[in-house]
Protein backbone atom coordinates (compact mmCIF):
# COMPACT_ATOMS: atom_id res chain seq x y z
CA UNK A 1 0.00 0.00 0.00
CA UNK A 2 2.56 2.51 0.79
CA UNK A 3 4.86 1.61 -2.39
CA UNK A 4 1.46 2.37 -4.14
CA UNK A 5 0.94 6.06 -2.70
CA UNK A 6 4.30 6.77 -3.28
CA UNK A 7 4.24 5.73 -7.12
CA UNK A 8 1.00 8.02 -7.61
CA UNK A 9 2.62 10.79 -5.65
CA UNK A 10 5.87 10.21 -8.26
CA UNK A 11 3.33 10.18 -11.13
CA UNK A 12 1.70 14.01 -10.01
CA UNK A 13 4.76 15.50 -9.44
CA UNK A 14 5.99 14.50 -12.71
CA UNK A 15 2.85 15.51 -14.90
CA UNK A 16 2.99 18.70 -13.01
CA UNK A 17 6.37 19.64 -13.93
CA UNK A 18 5.47 18.66 -17.66
CA UNK A 19 2.49 21.11 -17.74
CA UNK A 20 4.44 24.12 -16.05
CA UNK A 21 7.16 23.77 -18.44
CA UNK A 22 5.05 24.16 -21.19
CA UNK A 23 3.10 26.95 -20.90
CA UNK A 24 4.34 29.82 -22.98
CA UNK A 25 3.20 33.29 -21.70
CA UNK A 26 1.26 34.37 -24.47
CA UNK A 27 1.57 38.30 -26.03
CA UNK A 28 -1.84 40.33 -25.55
CA UNK A 29 -4.35 40.85 -28.62
CA UNK A 30 -3.60 43.90 -31.23
CA UNK A 31 -5.47 45.73 -33.17
CA UNK A 32 -4.62 46.58 -36.29
CA UNK A 33 -6.41 48.66 -39.61
CA UNK A 34 -4.83 51.14 -42.31
CA UNK A 35 -5.81 55.20 -40.71
CA UNK A 36 -8.39 56.59 -43.30
CA UNK A 37 -9.26 60.26 -43.47
CA UNK A 38 -12.95 61.77 -45.36
CA UNK A 39 -12.45 64.66 -47.78
CA UNK A 40 -15.98 64.63 -48.14
CA UNK A 41 -17.53 68.20 -47.04
CA UNK A 42 -20.78 67.49 -44.75
CA UNK A 43 -22.94 70.28 -48.26
CA UNK A 44 -21.97 66.87 -50.44
CA UNK A 45 -23.24 64.28 -47.71
CA UNK A 46 -26.34 66.20 -47.45
CA UNK A 47 -26.83 66.53 -50.99
CA UNK A 48 -25.73 62.42 -51.56
CA UNK A 49 -28.55 62.22 -48.58
CA UNK A 50 -31.20 64.41 -50.78
CA UNK A 51 -30.46 62.38 -54.09
CA UNK A 52 -31.28 58.89 -52.50
CA UNK A 53 -34.17 60.29 -50.60
CA UNK A 54 -35.42 61.12 -53.89
CA UNK A 55 -34.80 57.90 -55.38
CA UNK A 56 -37.03 56.22 -52.66
CA UNK A 57 -39.87 58.65 -52.81
CA UNK A 58 -39.16 58.65 -57.53
CA UNK A 59 -43.24 59.35 -59.15
CA UNK A 60 -44.54 55.96 -60.02
CA UNK A 61 -45.59 55.42 -63.16
CA UNK A 62 -48.64 57.05 -64.88
CA UNK A 63 -51.69 55.89 -65.03
CA UNK A 64 -53.98 55.56 -68.00
CA UNK A 65 -56.75 57.90 -67.51
CA UNK A 66 -60.71 57.02 -67.65
CA UNK A 67 -62.64 58.20 -70.16
CA UNK A 68 -66.42 57.63 -70.59
CA UNK A 69 -67.95 57.19 -74.28
CA UNK A 70 -71.12 57.58 -73.78
CA UNK A 71 -72.69 59.38 -70.42
CA UNK A 72 -76.20 58.88 -68.81
CA UNK A 73 -78.94 60.36 -70.34
CA UNK A 74 -80.57 63.14 -68.47
CA UNK A 75 -84.70 63.50 -69.13
CA UNK A 76 -84.66 66.66 -66.86
CA UNK A 77 -86.35 70.00 -68.08
CA UNK A 78 -84.20 72.98 -68.03
CA UNK A 79 -84.88 75.30 -65.06
CA UNK A 80 -87.30 77.91 -65.03
CA UNK A 81 -86.18 81.74 -65.07
CA UNK A 82 -86.63 83.18 -61.68
CA UNK A 83 -88.43 86.76 -61.75
CA UNK A 84 -86.00 89.22 -60.77
CA UNK A 85 -88.70 91.64 -58.80
CA UNK A 86 -88.91 88.84 -56.52
CA UNK A 87 -85.35 89.54 -55.02
CA UNK A 88 -86.45 92.94 -54.22
CA UNK A 89 -85.19 92.92 -51.03
CA UNK A 90 -86.20 96.66 -50.06
CA UNK A 91 -89.61 95.71 -51.11
CA UNK A 92 -89.89 92.78 -49.31
CA UNK A 93 -88.15 94.26 -46.10
CA UNK A 94 -91.34 96.59 -45.56
CA UNK A 95 -93.74 94.36 -46.73
CA UNK A 96 -92.76 91.91 -44.69
CA UNK A 97 -92.55 94.01 -41.23
CA UNK A 98 -96.11 95.34 -42.14
CA UNK A 99 -97.35 91.96 -42.71
CA UNK A 100 -95.63 90.70 -39.01
CA UNK A 101 -97.46 94.28 -37.65
CA UNK A 102 -100.56 93.07 -38.62
CA UNK A 103 -100.67 89.53 -37.64
CA UNK A 104 -99.36 90.07 -33.96
CA UNK A 105 -101.74 93.28 -34.08
CA UNK A 106 -104.72 90.70 -34.73
CA UNK A 107 -103.45 88.12 -32.63
CA UNK A 108 -102.95 90.69 -29.51
CA UNK A 109 -99.63 89.89 -28.90
CA UNK A 110 -98.04 92.96 -30.02
CA UNK A 111 -97.42 94.14 -26.03
CA UNK A 112 -95.83 90.93 -25.54
CA UNK A 113 -93.40 91.11 -28.24
CA UNK A 114 -92.91 94.83 -28.12
CA UNK A 115 -89.73 94.28 -26.15
CA UNK A 116 -88.02 91.45 -28.29
CA UNK A 117 -86.87 93.63 -31.50
CA UNK A 118 -87.21 97.34 -32.32
CA UNK A 119 -85.22 100.08 -31.32
CA UNK A 120 -86.32 103.46 -29.48
CA UNK A 121 -86.08 106.79 -30.86
CA UNK A 122 -85.13 109.72 -29.28
CA UNK A 123 -87.50 112.59 -30.97
CA UNK A 124 -88.34 115.98 -30.81
CA UNK A 125 -91.71 117.65 -32.02
CA UNK A 126 -92.16 120.83 -31.61
CA UNK A 127 -89.56 121.60 -28.55
CA UNK A 128 -91.19 118.47 -26.78
CA UNK A 129 -88.52 116.28 -26.53
CA UNK A 130 -89.80 111.90 -26.20
CA UNK A 131 -88.17 108.53 -26.64
CA UNK A 132 -90.54 105.91 -28.23
CA UNK A 133 -90.57 102.56 -30.60
CA UNK A 134 -94.09 102.88 -32.22
CA UNK A 135 -94.44 106.86 -32.64
CA UNK A 136 -97.54 108.21 -33.68
CA UNK A 137 -98.23 112.06 -34.85
CA UNK A 138 -101.92 113.28 -34.85
CA UNK A 139 -103.08 116.56 -36.44
CA UNK A 140 -105.88 118.35 -36.20
CA UNK A 141 -105.99 120.11 -39.57
CA UNK A 142 -109.34 121.81 -39.19
CA UNK A 143 -109.45 125.62 -40.34
CA UNK A 144 -110.09 127.10 -36.57
CA UNK A 145 -106.36 124.98 -35.83
CA UNK A 146 -104.76 126.55 -38.77
CA UNK A 147 -105.87 129.96 -37.66
CA UNK A 148 -104.87 129.72 -34.12
CA UNK A 149 -101.49 128.54 -35.46
CA UNK A 150 -101.06 131.13 -37.81
CA UNK A 151 -101.83 133.69 -34.70
CA UNK A 152 -99.25 133.02 -32.53
CA UNK A 153 -96.64 132.76 -36.09
CA UNK A 154 -96.64 128.99 -37.30
CA UNK A 155 -98.14 127.98 -40.52
CA UNK A 156 -99.70 124.75 -41.91
CA UNK A 157 -96.28 124.10 -43.21
CA UNK A 158 -93.81 124.85 -40.51
CA UNK A 159 -96.31 121.93 -38.42
CA UNK A 160 -96.03 120.24 -41.90
CA UNK A 161 -92.03 120.24 -41.76
CA UNK A 162 -92.63 119.56 -38.12
CA UNK A 163 -93.57 116.42 -38.49
CA UNK A 164 -91.53 115.32 -41.48
CA UNK A 165 -88.24 115.92 -39.32
CA UNK A 166 -89.49 114.02 -36.87
CA UNK A 167 -89.80 110.94 -39.16
CA UNK A 168 -86.08 111.51 -40.64
CA UNK A 169 -84.91 111.42 -37.64
CA UNK A 170 -86.38 107.83 -36.60
CA UNK A 171 -83.53 105.39 -35.98
CA UNK A 172 -84.39 102.52 -38.27
CA UNK A 173 -85.62 99.79 -35.71
CA UNK A 174 -88.82 102.62 -35.20
CA UNK A 175 -92.30 102.37 -36.57
CA UNK A 176 -94.18 105.51 -37.22
CA UNK A 177 -97.77 106.12 -38.07
CA UNK A 178 -99.37 109.84 -39.51
CA UNK A 179 -103.36 110.63 -38.83
CA UNK A 180 -104.95 113.88 -40.00
CA UNK A 181 -108.23 114.79 -38.60
CA UNK A 182 -111.07 117.69 -38.54
CA UNK A 183 -114.59 115.85 -38.34
CA UNK A 184 -113.48 113.16 -40.60
CA UNK A 185 -109.61 111.14 -40.18
CA UNK A 186 -107.06 109.58 -42.68
CA UNK A 187 -103.72 108.09 -42.22
CA UNK A 188 -100.60 108.05 -44.33
CA UNK A 189 -100.89 103.73 -43.91
CA UNK A 190 -103.31 101.64 -42.02
CA UNK A 191 -100.53 99.96 -39.91
CA UNK A 192 -97.46 101.28 -38.09
CA UNK A 193 -94.37 101.81 -40.75
CA UNK A 194 -90.94 100.75 -40.44
CA UNK A 195 -88.70 103.60 -39.95
CA UNK A 196 -87.04 102.90 -43.66
CA UNK A 197 -85.19 105.12 -45.86
CA UNK A 198 -88.06 104.11 -48.53
CA UNK A 199 -90.79 104.83 -46.00
CA UNK A 200 -89.38 108.00 -44.46
CA UNK A 201 -89.06 109.16 -48.46
CA UNK A 202 -93.64 108.49 -48.79
CA UNK A 203 -94.13 109.38 -45.70
CA UNK A 204 -93.14 113.55 -46.09
CA UNK A 205 -94.30 113.13 -49.69
CA UNK A 206 -97.55 112.30 -47.70
CA UNK A 207 -97.18 114.93 -45.19
CA UNK A 208 -95.84 118.04 -47.28
CA UNK A 209 -99.31 117.07 -50.13
CA UNK A 210 -101.67 115.96 -47.83
CA UNK A 211 -101.52 117.27 -44.27
CA UNK A 212 -103.68 119.80 -44.55
CA UNK A 213 -107.61 120.75 -44.77
CA UNK A 214 -110.55 118.93 -44.03
CA UNK A 215 -110.39 114.70 -44.69
CA UNK A 216 -113.49 113.74 -45.77
CA UNK A 217 -115.78 111.59 -43.29
CA UNK A 218 -115.92 108.14 -43.63
CA UNK A 219 -118.17 107.13 -40.67
CA UNK A 220 -120.78 109.24 -38.52
CA UNK A 221 -120.04 107.01 -35.51
CA UNK A 222 -116.60 108.60 -34.60
CA UNK A 223 -115.58 112.05 -35.78
CA UNK A 224 -113.15 114.82 -34.31
CA UNK A 225 -110.95 114.00 -31.36
CA UNK A 226 -112.55 110.80 -30.78
CA UNK A 227 -112.03 109.61 -34.25
CA UNK A 228 -108.38 110.78 -34.86
CA UNK A 229 -107.59 109.06 -31.61
CA UNK A 230 -109.69 105.67 -32.05
CA UNK A 231 -107.05 105.79 -35.16
CA UNK A 232 -103.96 106.40 -33.60
CA UNK A 233 -104.61 103.88 -30.82
CA UNK A 234 -105.65 101.28 -33.64
CA UNK A 235 -101.89 101.35 -34.57
CA UNK A 236 -101.01 100.50 -30.61
CA UNK A 237 -98.12 103.40 -30.45
CA UNK A 238 -96.03 103.53 -27.61
CA UNK A 239 -95.98 107.55 -28.07
CA UNK A 240 -98.17 110.26 -29.31
CA UNK A 241 -97.77 113.93 -30.64
CA UNK A 242 -101.06 115.67 -30.49
CA UNK A 243 -101.29 118.93 -32.59
CA UNK A 244 -104.99 120.73 -31.38
CA UNK A 245 -106.63 123.70 -30.50
CA UNK A 246 -108.30 121.78 -27.69
CA UNK A 247 -111.94 122.68 -28.89
CA UNK A 248 -113.73 119.52 -28.46
CA UNK A 249 -116.44 119.92 -31.03
CA UNK A 250 -118.46 117.03 -32.78
CA UNK A 251 -121.04 117.11 -36.07
CA UNK A 252 -124.26 116.12 -35.23
CA UNK A 253 -126.98 115.49 -37.91
CA UNK A 254 -130.25 118.47 -36.95
CA UNK A 255 -133.63 116.81 -37.30
CA UNK A 256 -134.70 119.38 -39.81
CA UNK A 257 -131.21 119.04 -41.93
CA UNK A 258 -128.41 120.47 -41.71
CA UNK A 259 -125.65 120.27 -39.07
CA UNK A 260 -124.49 121.27 -35.60
CA UNK A 261 -121.19 121.31 -33.41
CA UNK A 262 -122.04 120.72 -29.76
CA UNK A 263 -118.88 120.44 -28.00
CA UNK A 264 -117.89 117.04 -25.73
CA UNK A 265 -116.21 117.27 -22.46
CA UNK A 266 -112.79 116.30 -21.78
CA UNK A 267 -113.68 113.53 -19.24
CA UNK A 268 -115.63 112.09 -21.84
CA UNK A 269 -112.79 112.24 -24.40
CA UNK A 270 -110.47 110.95 -21.50
CA UNK A 271 -113.03 108.36 -20.67
CA UNK A 272 -113.15 107.13 -24.19
CA UNK A 273 -109.14 107.12 -24.55
CA UNK A 274 -108.97 104.73 -21.76
CA UNK A 275 -111.69 102.08 -23.52
CA UNK A 276 -109.80 102.26 -26.27
CA UNK A 277 -106.20 101.47 -24.92
CA UNK A 278 -108.12 98.37 -23.10
CA UNK A 279 -109.45 97.21 -26.22
CA UNK A 280 -106.39 97.31 -28.39
CA UNK A 281 -103.98 97.08 -25.57
CA UNK A 282 -101.57 100.28 -26.19
CA UNK A 283 -100.52 102.40 -23.41
CA UNK A 284 -98.97 105.56 -24.63
CA UNK A 285 -97.68 108.32 -23.55
CA UNK A 286 -99.99 111.58 -24.74
CA UNK A 287 -97.95 114.88 -25.57
CA UNK A 288 -99.94 117.48 -26.87
CA UNK A 289 -99.00 120.70 -28.74
CA UNK A 290 -101.53 122.97 -28.11
CA UNK A 291 -102.59 126.18 -30.08
CA UNK A 292 -104.40 129.85 -28.38
CA UNK A 293 -106.15 127.79 -25.77
CA UNK A 294 -108.80 129.21 -23.55
CA UNK A 295 -109.13 128.00 -20.26
CA UNK A 296 -110.94 125.52 -20.47
CA UNK A 297 -109.57 123.91 -23.48
CA UNK A 298 -106.04 124.29 -21.01
CA UNK A 299 -107.44 122.30 -18.10
CA UNK A 300 -108.74 119.53 -19.94
CA UNK A 301 -105.37 118.90 -21.93
CA UNK A 302 -103.88 119.07 -18.63
CA UNK A 303 -105.71 116.36 -17.65
CA UNK A 304 -105.50 114.32 -20.76
CA UNK A 305 -101.97 114.65 -20.74
CA UNK A 306 -101.10 113.76 -16.87
CA UNK A 307 -103.38 111.09 -17.36
CA UNK A 308 -101.37 109.39 -20.06
CA UNK A 309 -98.45 110.26 -19.22
CA UNK A 310 -97.45 113.33 -20.98
CA UNK A 311 -96.84 117.07 -21.06
CA UNK A 312 -98.61 120.49 -22.79
CA UNK A 313 -96.65 122.73 -25.17
CA UNK A 314 -98.85 125.65 -25.22
CA UNK A 315 -97.85 128.11 -27.99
Amino acid sequence: MAIALLVQGGLLLVTLFIAVSNDEPADPPVFEGERVVSNVSESEKRADRLRKLRQRMSRPKSFHRLAVENSFASDLPAAPALPVDAFDLDSMEDDFLESAQSAFAESGLMDLVGGLGGQASATEFFGVKASGQRIAIVVNTSASVVRRAAARGVTIEQIQNEAVDLIEGLEGGTSFGVVQFSQGVRGFSERLAPASAKNKRLAAAWVRTELRGNPPIASEEWLGHEAALRAALSLQPDLIFLVTDGSLNRRTANSGGGYSYPKISFERLISFVEGEISTVGANPRIHVIGFELGERERSGLERLVRRFGGSLREF
